[in-house]
């Protein structure tokens, strides 16, 4: 059975001529959870968006089901299926959760949506209410949950998780990640994690792989 994701000899980075990943090789089955630790500068955001075609690539290849589709631009991405959840809980600050929603709400069916709402404590509040609250008054950890749900509202099967504790309390760090699992278990996604907090991607992933300069070194079980 082929890999979901495939990632072959892969180089990129920011800067013409500078490759901060330099051969990162990687192969993820569907519905497996991979972790990626490693220093701060090690290259984790930066594979992270190079997946998702948010930065030059200059070598490589990325397979997803099979296709190449190391040339499509982000929003072609998305409606293959995979999405990103950049560090940080990113939302519009200027704009209601609702607002917020219905702009990412694009390719998610109805199922899909009801199974986010009894996930997402944010989510359990009425249209009217999510119209009410605005993005800049939310706190880190809401702010963290709707970003989470914008990522999956696109429908996603793939999604990276860029280090989706950062900034976070201890107690809206356990509750992130228990809404990440009943993610997993009731929207069957394969999720590729980037994350600094090594307790919650021991307890999180299948198996995890530690990046230093740009590689993949080994694999820690």
């Amino acid at each position: 059975m082929s890999a979901l994701l495939e990632i072959k000899d892969l180089y990129g980075g920011y800067t013409k001529g500078v490759d901060i990943l330099r051969g990162i090789n990687l192969e993820v089955q569907q519905g497996e959870v991979v972790g990626i630790i490693g220093l701060n500068g090690a290259g984790k955001s930066t594979f992270g968006k190079a997946v998702m075609n948010m930065l030059p690539i200059r070598r490589g290849t990325i397979l997803f089901e099979g296709k190449d589709v190391t040339q499509l631009e982000t929003h072609e991405l998305a409606r293959h299926g995979m999405a990103i959840m950049q560090q940080g809980g990113r939302v519009f600050r200027n704009l209601s959760v609702w607002d917020n929603l219905q702009l990412a709400a694009n390719s998610a069916n109805v199922n899909q949506r009801k199974i986010m709402r009894d996930i997402i404590p944010l989510l359990h509040s009425s249209p009217r209410q999510l119209q009410r609250m605005m993005g800049d008054k939310l706190s880190g950890g809401q702010q963290h949950q709707i970003s989470l749900a914008m990522t999956l509202a696109t429908g996603s099967r793939f999604v990276v998780l860029d280090e989706p504790s950062a900034g976070l309390s201890p107690k809206a760090t356990e509750e992130m990640y228990n809404i990440l699992r009943e993610c997993r278990e009731n929207l069957n996604l394969t999720i590729v994690l980037i994350e600094q907090h090594i307790a919650k991607v021991q307890e999180f992933c299948d198996y995890i792989l530690e990046m230093n300069c740009g590689k993949i070194n080994s694999l820690s079980t």
